[in-house]
């Protein structure tokens, strides 16, 4: 296995994609977004490769993290390949403390939690994101902080007609009748276009596409903390205008603002928890894959 043969793995997940969009299906995708969620600690290109090799993985680890974690990969189980990067110590002239450069990047094996078993015998549970059904409780307001942090005003006020909310640069608007999950959902919309969509990010990206990409950003985190999402799939398929870059550019934008606002919201433990079940030998926090 060289990293040209996962490169071409990239390349034929993407295009899978696009095969499905261009036939008018918006499952994969959806699908995708979900595991943008659930991986949110990868690259683009790491993610379309545990989707497309494996669309049932949950929780990934390399083979020594598993065993770390009191598991094992079973005998004949087929690792997902993935690129991982490879680091160098700079100088400590050059650094700061701690500081790695990428140099390059190897190719890796990772194995999901069902190819595993436990070695003592005794299963334990990996911890979900969160459980709720429709309730985003303290996520609603490690979400609020997030937006204080960034500087952005949030008010809950009465909004014309069928308006949910509105971003005007600084500051978001929220309808005050919503539901909690409605709210936490527009609220994550509204945060998408503050942080993507005004100046000079809003450049060359189409009104239609904005939106989408706002959606896709509120399915996802929406997603990761356990609401339920009711978006229509098919406005996803506005995503794809016939141009494999223009997809790809969304889906990073996509993937870049979701993984912001999930690492905001997850409690500390959480955090430390996925930081360790998600990441396999080496750091993949840099990976750009």
């Amino acid at each position: 296995m060289t990293t040209e043969h996962i490169g071409k793995l990239i390349s034929q997940a993407t295009d899978k994609l696009i095969t499905e969009l261009e036939a008018g299906k918006s499952e994969q995708l959806r699908a995708y977004l979900a595991a943008i969620g659930r991986f949110y600690r990868y690259s683009l290109g790491n993610v379309l490769l545990i989707w497309s090799q494996c669309p049932t993985a949950t929780h990934v680890a390399g083979f020594c993290t598993w065993r770390q974690l009191g598991r094992q990969v079973r005998r004949g189980e087929h690792g997902i390949r993935i690129l991982a990067p490879v680091l160098r110590r700079l100088p400590a002239e050059n650094r700061e403390a701690d500081e790695d450069k990428v140099v390059a990047f190897r190719p890796a094996y990772i194995f999901d939690v069902m190819q595993t078993s436990s070695i003592d015998g005794h299963d334990r549970t990996f911890p979900e994101f969160a459980t709720v059904k429709g309730e985003p409780r303290v996520y609603r307001d490690r979400l609020h902080g997030f937006l204080r942090a960034r500087g952005i005003t949030l008010v809950f006020s009465r909004l014309p007609g069928m308006v949910q909310g509105m971003s005007v640069g600084g500051k978001i608007v929220v309808r005050d009748d919503l539901t909690p999950a409605e709210q936490f959902s527009t609220t994550v919309h509204e945060a998408a276009h503050e942080l993507l969509h005004h100046g000079e990010e809003a450049n060359g990206v189409a009104k239609a596409t904005r939106e989408v990409e706002a959606e896709s950003i509120s399915f996802v985190v929406s997603q990761v903390i356990g609401l339920d999402c009711n978006t229509a799939a098919a406005d996803y398929i506005k995503l794809y205008d016939g141009k494999k870059e223009t997809l790809l550019a969304s889906l990073e934008r996509i993937r870049s603002v979701a993984g912001e606002i999930i690492e905001a919201i997850l409690d500390d433990a959480d955090a430390d928890e996925g930081s360790r079940q998600f990441t396999p030998e080496g750091s993949l926090a840099a990976a750009t894959a």
